[in-house]
């Protein structure tokens, strides 16, 4: 085995080493991330996919919204969207303009799996094997059950059908399967029985045939003004293209009208039998239901669309797998070798109509026109406020101490507290006392004390 395959491996295991460490003493369940320690700790992030193609010689970026800039830079594109809600027109006008532009590849990841629910299934079987408490495994256990019931939360939003600009999705299969026989071209790059591959949600193509039957299933209006879903059961015809045998399916499932129907319905629109999409399975099921895809478009040229099922394919936990992995390979190889993005998050990207602030994040959108001169001016605006509310800095100081040597002071306060007692006798006999025994002078005037009636001083000082 080349060294660079021992090391994707050991990189593989290693991430899978994280998650079972908890990272932070918490297991990260980032869906589709692909930088950072969230997404290395987390096993439903495609960073492990990311480093190998990273491997390969390609560059490879973090994408965040979509602007002219990335259209012109970007060539290849993995989006792993987290939700199962129909994309916006402005999305959809983005895409379609880029892949007009020929020579890219969008890897588009369907959403119906949960790979954090997965790692608690193997760690739960793992318990049970090894000397884990019953703890444990019903710990194990519940934690799976969160996950499954998130992931059928989300899916329950949605129709059994889902329309988006390059296939549609199946959502009416109920229960996960585990793919252990495959077909198709990519079948003999690994061995399925060994392989780590679930199916819930299948992609199916669109069809001249049942274009208009499509197109009428999605435009309806609710019935009830009050706004409420009105439900009526519909069955679309689908004609899946990448079906050798060339059968029609027919899907029943339960129409509930929704506002994102019209979104849906605008995709299905914008289609014409001169410019249908076209999907070639890869590798699919004995039963011809893909796993993977190719979806091409005359008005694309050398553009193409490899639509994959579900995360199972490239996440970073079943890229632990040596089979996944090597399908995860054969699927780089099929990228160009240049720039590639990574896309990923529950709602749409934005999409921008020109470039400026597109690489700027945070703080750094103060270091761009007109930002630059505003913010330097602000600053030194803030530091003259600062000087002008706090003039002092440095070490505290402390303030002068009122000296308490002067006599004048004891005097005053003697006097102040003679006249708290308002007793006018009591004050002059307390001053006599002092003219006699303190400075020695009987003769005084002031040591002399007659008896006087009881008044009622104006101030200490003064005296009848």
């Amino acid at each position: 085995m080349p060294i660079r395959q021992n090391l994707s491996v050991l990189f593989a295991w290693c991430c899978l080493a994280l998650a079972c460490s908890g990272c932070r003493n918490s297991l990260s369940t980032y869906y589709g991330l692909s930088e950072g320690t969230d997404a290395r700790c987390s096993p439903a992030s495609v960073s492990l996919f990311r480093n190998l193609c990273s491997e390969d010689g390609r560059s490879t970026l973090m994408v965040r919204s979509l602007s002219p800039r990335a259209m012109k830079k970007l060539n290849a594109i993995v989006w792993s969207a987290d939700s199962f809600e129909p994309h916006q027109p402005e999305t959809v006008a983005w895409f379609e303009r880029w892949l007009s532009s020929g020579g890219r590849t969008l890897i588009y990841v369907g959403r119906d799996f949960s790979p954090t629910a997965d790692y608690w299934s193997q760690s739960a079987d793992k318990f049970a094997i090894s000397e884990g408490s019953d703890q444990d495994v019903l710990s194990a256990r519940e934690k799976q059950a969160i996950e499954l019931a998130e992931l059928d939360r989300m899916r329950s939003r949605v129709r059994a059908m889902t329309a988006t600009p390059w296939c549609l999705f199946d959502h009416s299969q109920r229960n996960e399967e585990r793919i252990k026989e495959l077909k198709g071209p990519w079948s003999n790059e690994i061995d399925g029985s060994k392989a780590r591959l679930f199916l819930r949600s299948t992609p199916m193509g669109y069809s001249e045939a049942n274009l208009t039957t499509i197109q009428t299933e999605f435009d309806k209006e609710p019935e009830d003004t009050s706004g409420k879903p009105v439900n009526t059961v519909n069955t679309v015809n689908t004609a899946n293209t990448a079906n050798t045998a060339n059968t029609a399916n027919t899907v029943e499932y339960e129409f509930q009208w929704q506002t994102s129907d019209a979104a849906m319905l605008g995709i299905v629109k914008s289609l014409t039998a001169t410019d249908l999409p076209e999907m070639e399975s890869l590798l699919s099921t004995l039963d011809d239901r893909p796993l993977i895809a190719e979806v091409t478009k005359p008005s694309w040229g050398s553009s193409r669309v490899i639509v994959l099922s579900n995360s199972s394919l490239i996440s970073n936990l079943s890229l632990t797998n040596y089979e996944n992995l090597a399908l995860a390979k054969a699927l780089v190889r099929e990228l160009p070798k240049q720039n590639i993005g990574f896309l990923t998050g529950s709602n749409d990207p934005r999409v921008r109509k020109d470039d400026n602030s597109e690489q700027q994040k945070g703080f750094e959108m103060l270091t761009i026109w007109p930002l630059n001169v505003i913010s330097l001016h602000a600053v030194f605006l803030g530091m003259l406020v600062l000087l002008a509310a706090f003039p002092i800095f440095g070490r505290a100081k402390l303030l002068p101490v009122k000296s308490t040597r002067e006599f004048g002071q004891h005097i005053e306060a003697v006097g102040g507290l003679l006249f708290k007692s308002q007793d006018r006798f009591y004050a002059l006999a307390t001053i006599a006392e002092y003219f006699r025994n303190v400075r020695k002078e009987p003769t005084s005037p002031w040591s002399n004390v007659e008896p006087a009636a009881q008044q009622e001083p104006k101030s200490p000082f003064q005296s009848s």
